[in-house]
């Protein structure tokens, strides 16, 4: 009786044990790998086109742009990073057309802003959050100096893998440090821009296979208020195709690890922890033949 008992009770401690290990991968482990890490980096290259022109009476000239996103993690405590976001739009020259450099406050839980962390109070997401849902969301990154709006459209595939299309829209951003390159800015004028755009996003892990953007800036007299009719800028930019496979493969990196820490592995512990009561009951029965 004493051994029947030992064995009853190491099945169940076992068992126990085994559950215990399933319930902190799914809801310990796999929240504390989902947070944005704390040494952060990402980069992105786009293809883009430009009209634009130097001052109001200039004549509008086009050129093929390079550009380039960065953001870098400085700091990171608790629950919230500061992060340095740039983007830098240049001529295949090197010549600067426009550029951001800003510091971000970041949740690292739901990538939002955190007001009172950056060097502007902003809202809304920096980065997309993993496990996207399928709905309307703030954004405001380096990409543009002011908040857009992105909604969810429709679900498509890039190259085998399922993505969310989000619509972007970006409606009169005082955009006029970022035009500070130009002759009359700011003095004599400030530039608002109008945009719109795409995201494709993995939904698992929130990362942005795909984005292209296109839009107007304009004029606006800085003493005023009223706007140039004639655009000061035009524009276009998709991701590179050596962005669109980095993205991919960083995508379907995360998404496996999320899956198996999430799903799978609280599965076979505790599928492991029935086997282990099933064994011991089966034990018991053999024994008390």
């Amino acid at each position: 009786m004493n051994i029947s008992r030992y064995l009853q009770h190491r099945f169940w401690i076992g068992t126990a044990a085994l559950w215990l290990i399933a319930f902190l991968l799914r809801w310990w482990v796999a929240p504390a790998f989902e947070l944005l890490p704390t040494d952060y980096v990402g980069e992105t290259s786009y293809t883009g086109k430009l009209w634009s022109r130097q001052m109001v009476s200039s004549a509008m000239e086009e050129s093929q742009s390079i550009v380039r996103r960065r953001d870098q993690t400085l700091t990171s405590q608790g629950g919230h990073s500061i992060i340095q976001g740039d983007a830098h739009w240049l001529t295949p020259e090197g010549v600067v057309i426009f550029e951001t450099l800003n510091l971000y406050g970041v949740d690292r839980n739901n990538r939002q802003n955190l007001p009172g962390y950056g060097n502007e109070d902003r809202s809304g997401q920096y980065l997309f959050p993993p496990h996207i849902e399928k709905k309307r969301y703030g954004l405001w990154d380096s990409d543009y100096a002011g908040p857009r709006v992105v909604t969810f459209d429709h679900v498509d595939k890039i190259r085998g893998i399922e993505v969310y299309v989000f619509n972007a829209l970006a409606d009169g951003t005082d955009e006029t440090a970022g035009f500070e390159s130009l002759p009359d800015v700011p003095e004599k004028y400030h530039a608002l821009s109008y945009g719109k755009g795409q995201f494709w996003i993995e939904p698992v892990s929130g990362l942005v296979i795909d984005y292209e953007d296109e839009g107007t800036s304009y004029f606006i007299g800085t003493k005023t208020g009223e706007r140039v009719t004639e655009p000061m800028a035009r524009w276009s930019a998709h991701y590179t195709p050596e962005t669109i496979t980095s993205q991919l493969r960083l995508a379907t990196k995360m998404r496996g690890r999320m899956r198996a820490l999430e799903l799978w592995w609280p599965l076979t512990f505790t599928a492991a922890g029935l086997i282990w009561i099933a064994a011991g009951f089966y034990l018991r029965r053999r024994g008390g033949r």
